[in-house]
């Protein structure tokens, strides 16, 4: 790896770390590490063609999701629809000569919206907390630094670019920015989602229009957060939408 990626990837660490404390965003170690991680992967692997028959498929993507929380709350509604925007990049190394098979390694964005019936309240301590059901539209978002790792299949070759695909893998997203806003209370910051989700993701398709799947492995809420009568928050989010893969 040239010397001067390496010093790039020192300078996008700064960056990114700057950029966190100026909005007070606390990153654990693991974060630290996947960044230096993925980047390194970014920079390490070069570009360069080896022969005709050994390419890449290094893309952009950007993707519009349905998000359905998964749960079994009784009374729980969605209150409408519930969406997750995600855009990226994903480096792509080949497996064989041919191209067709590759490990993708993606660093991207993603920014998630929920509707529901959930309210948030403050407690005696002054501490926010989900403590009751009722019946207003209230939304909680969320933004997320993503790091998808997937296995890719695809028919394209060194001259086809209109080609069928399946991509599939697990995502490792930090989530910061929460904010919850009702009806009666307004724009309100919390810190009730966890910060570290997994989730596993397929998507498939042809050409540019691919359709996409995740579920996450991990709950959202935070273990500490459940309703007035004791009901833990057992809520996964099932995303189903589409992904656009550009060049």
């Amino acid at each position: 790896m040239p010397l001067g990626h390496f010093f790039f990837i020192i300078f996008l660490m700064f960056s990114v770390n700057f950029i966190f404390y100026r909005f007070n965003f606390k990153m654990n170690r693991s974060f630290y590490f996947l960044t230096f991680f993925y980047l390194l992967a970014f920079f390490a692997y070069s570009q360069q063609v080896d022969g005709i028959d050994k390419y890449r498929e290094d893309q952009f993507y950007i993707g519009f999701s349905l998000a359905i929380q998964d749960q079994g709350i009784p009374e729980f509604k969605q209150n409408g629809f519930s969406n997750y925007f995600q855009l990226g990049f994903i480096r792509d190394i080949h497996l064989n000569s041919k191209g067709n098979f590759s490990l993708g390694i993606g660093l991207g964005y993603g920014f998630t919206h929920f509707n529901s019936n959930l309210n948030l309240v403050e407690n005696l301590n002054n501490d926010l907390n989900l403590s009751q059901l009722n019946d207003s539209k209230n939304k909680l978002t969320y933004s997320s630094i993503t790091f998808p790792l997937e296995f890719r299949w695809r028919t394209s070759t060194f001259t086809e670019t209109a080609f069928w695909r399946v991509y599939g893998g697990v995502k490792y997203s930090h989530n910061f920015n929460q904010k919850f806003e009702s009806p009666i209370d307004g724009k309100l910051q919390t810190n009730m989602i966890n910060k570290n989700i997994s989730s596993l993701y397929l998507s498939m398709g042809y050409n540019t229009w691919n359709l996409y799947f995740e579920y996450d492995l991990d709950l959202i809420y935070k273990s500490e957060f459940s309703l007035s009568d004791g009901t833990k928050l057992d809520v996964r989010a099932l995303k189903v939408g589409l992904i656009f893969y550009l060049l």
